[in-house]
């Protein structure tokens, strides 16, 4: 059933102009990540390029977290949710189904921004692997918050356009090295962006490994889904 939700979405990203906008956006983020990085340490310093290097890293999850979100939303318009009721699919199975897919595509996205950049360079795989693996996670995270509050596409893109405020916790997260940076731990993308400070700077955080943020991040991450996920079902009434 996922290789079919799969082919579901990549087709609706041809059919669609605004999903194939988003696929072109996320080609474009890239591009900018490339000329933009080395523009901005040299004009501005290694600060600047940071800031900027968080927004990139995080902004593969959003885009196919809108993506996501929007085909969600277009199913909730045509009745497919409905229609699946009365049929042996599963309809929490096939939304789950769809965040999954908006999480490859994210890993993919993610991935393609860091080696065609080469703002990740010397760092050991697994420490690649842990960062890919944990900024891809803002995928559902954004298809859920749009899914779970707005009724329809419209209100979808203005809560795509709220959850950009939650990259104001990552980017402060450059600026606390100690315990204060659990004030801005509550944002879903603070803990991939500190995975990325860490092979960044040789400043002292609270924990010295990177396996522990990743650990926490992955399961702070993974129960917001969880939490989001519960009432979305709550919403639509999914058994």
């Amino acid at each position: 059933m996922f290789l079919k939700v799969l082919k579901h979405e990549l087709r609706g990203l041809t059919r669609d102009r605004m999903y194939l906008f988003f696929v072109i956006y996320e080609v474009i983020l890239i591009v900018a990540a490339t000329f933009l990085l080395p523009y901005l340490e040299d004009i501005s310093g290694p600060l600047a390029m940071r800031i900027a290097m968080i927004v990139f890293l995080l902004m593969s999850g959003i885009v196919f977290g809108a993506i996501t979100g929007f085909t969600i939303l277009d199913d909730q318009d045509d009745g497919v949710m409905f229609s699946l009721r009365v049929t042996p699919i599963n309809v929490k199975m096939y939304i789950g189904f769809k965040l999954l897919a908006s999480y490859i595509f994210s890993i993919i996205g993610t991935l393609a921004l860091l080696m065609i950049t080469g703002i990740y360079e010397g760092v050991p795989f697994i420490n690649y692997a842990m960062l890919v693996i944990l900024a891809s996670l803002q995928a559902p995270f954004i298809a859920l918050v749009m899914t779970t509050f707005a009724s329809n596409k419209v209100e979808g893109f203005v809560y795509m356009k709220l959850t950009g405020l939650t990259l104001a916790g990552p980017i402060l997260a450059l600026f606390l090295s100690d315990a204060k940076e659990f004030l801005v731990s509550i944002f879903p993308g603070f803990w991939p962006a500190r995975l990325l400070i860490m092979e960044m700077t040789q400043a002292t955080f609270t924990f010295q490994s990177s396996w522990i943020y990743f650990i926490i991040g992955m399961a702070f991450n993974l129960a917001i889904i969880y939490a989001f996920m519960k009432l979305f079902s709550k919403k639509h009434q999914l058994q």
